[in-house]
């Protein structure tokens, strides 16, 4: 949205399709569980049923028709990725307090919305500044007097008694891709950026960790996610320095293995702690939170639905977060794609975020109010 992709096709093509990046145009494989590309709509929609663009990667191909029947696309223009899709005024994360009893909302601009007991210790806005590339994500300090936004550049900005432990920008690096999520540590002594390729880079105590599989989709290598699935999101794993990050397909990991000095493993999880949930997914995974006190996570996608997977230890289950509910299983539809989700200190439930900043309640998470409407 706000962009313009211009896209020549040759004589004898005229269907463009617009899809995200992995996904399929060949007709005849609807219903088998690959991703179809789907027709798009402008100007934030794609598919039928529409479907919100979110922050994810995509590309545009051609249909040929041949004979009455549509080919598979071979090649597709240069992919790219959508990093806002929406005004600066776009919900973009959320922060919880230490007692649960308030949370922060972080807009693209850099504005703060507090609610419940939560204190505003400042944003961008009020500070006349605005960032170089919309901000992205949020992270709270352990103790509440404090959060960090952070940029699609990296930037990283500190309010409060949250301490600077460095940014992209001010290491000269400019990642291959756009930053997506970030997470702060469990210590608060450090945080994590994670870009839209899956590459992780650790500030402070946050450890880079090793290289590890996750699916045939997608490959940890080095610490980060590589390959034509979007990352999407990452969170601080609770009683470790450890992570787990997930992609738009729901294919992630814990990080990292044992035998390093990146963080120790949850009882019971010696190996990769993988969990993938695509067949289950009907729209892309935005975010992931960790529950505290279950060893697992949330998943949550842009329509509303959460999911908490089991994490795998040589295709046993070791752990798997409660399951509290989901806007699908209400039959609630959004106004705006969800695009975060945050867990209750305790694990005893989870807000879901909307882009227009609508707040969902589930389990022991209470509201506080909404931005929306």
């Amino acid at each position: 949205m706000g962009s313009v992709v211009s896209v020549r096709v040759s004589a004898g093509c005229g269907q463009v399709v617009f899809g995200p990046v992995g996904a399929t145009t060949d007709v005849t494989a609807l219903g088998t569980g690959a991703r179809p590309f789907m027709r798009y709509v402008i100007p934030g929609f794609v598919g039928i049923p529409a479907s919100p663009v979110v922050r994810g990667r995509y590309a545009f191909g051609v249909s040929c028709f041949k004979a009455g029947s549509v080919s598979s696309i071979d090649n597709l223009v240069t992919p790219f990725t959508v990093t806002s899709a929406a005004a600066p005024t776009r919900f973009v994360a959320m922060a919880h307090t230490p007692d649960g009893g308030g949370y922060w909302l972080a807009q693209a601009d850099g504005a703060v919305q507090v609610f419940g007991d939560a204190y505003s210790y400042g944003s961008l806005t009020e500070l006349g500044v605005a960032p170089t590339a919309s901000i992205v994500a949020m992270a709270a300090t352990t103790d509440g007097r404090g959060y960090w936004l952070v940029g699609a550049d990296g930037g990283v900005f500190a309010f409060g008694d949250a301490s600077f432990m460095g940014s992209l920008p001010s290491l000269g690096v400019k990642p291959i891709d756009a930053i997506v999520a970030a997470a702060a540590t469990t210590d608060g002594k450090g945080y994590w950026l994670l870009g839209a390729d899956g590459g992780v880079f650790a500030f402070g105590d946050g450890a880079f960790c090793p290289a590890l599989e996750v699916s045939a989709a997608a490959t940890l290598q080095a610490g980060s996610l590589v390959g034509p699935i979007m990352a999407t999101g990452i969170t601080g794993y609770p009683g470790s320095l450890g992570y787990a990050t997930v992609d738009s397909d729901a294919s992630g990991a814990l990080n990292p293995l044992p035998g390093y000095p990146c963080a120790e493993r949850p009882a019971g999880l010696t190996g990769s702690g993988q969990f993938n949930v695509f067949a289950s997914t009907t729209s892309p995974i935005t975010a992931i939170a960790a529950a505290p006190g279950t060893g697992g996570v949330w998943l949550v996608g842009a329509d509303g639905g959460v999911f908490a997977p089991p994490l795998l230890e040589d295709d046993a289950t070791v752990a798997q977060a409660p399951f509290f509910g989901s806007l699908p299983s209400l039959g609630v539809f959004p106004t705006a794609p969800i695009v975060g989700i945050d867990s209750t200190p305790n694990g005893g439930g989870y807000w879901l975020l909307g882009a227009d900043g609508g707040v969902f309640a589930f389990g022991s998470a209470d509201f506080f109010g909404s931005a929306a409407p």
